[in-house]
């Protein structure tokens, strides 16, 4: 199941890049199901989706679901990584 996962991230990045949010988008939501069902509700993938989620967000103009996303992302990386992780510091 972690390699359909990661086929789900893969196949949004691909949406993105061809300008199909929407599609992504349920991929994104798809892979973070698949992920937490492997490895719980906190794991470094479901952080990385999160990420990817608040950037759409972002850049759609939803500036609560962006900074919603993008905090879950920050929380998830330092428990994970630690704050001084650089992963932690760019969420920021």
């Amino acid at each position: 199941m972690p390699l359909e996962a990661s086929g789900l991230y893969e196949l949004a990045q691909v949406q993105l890049q061809s300008g199909n949010i929407e599609v992504a988008l349920d991929y994104l939501f798809g892979a973070v199901q698949l992920f937490a069902q492997v490895f719980g509700p906190l794991h470094v993938n479901i952080a990385n989706c999160y990420k990817v989620i608040a950037r759409i967000h972002h850049a759609l103009g939803d500036s609560k679901l962006a900074i919603s996303y993008q905090h879950k992302t920050v929380i998830m990386y330092e428990r994970l990584l630690g704050v001084d992780h650089c992963s932690s510091i760019s969420a920021y």
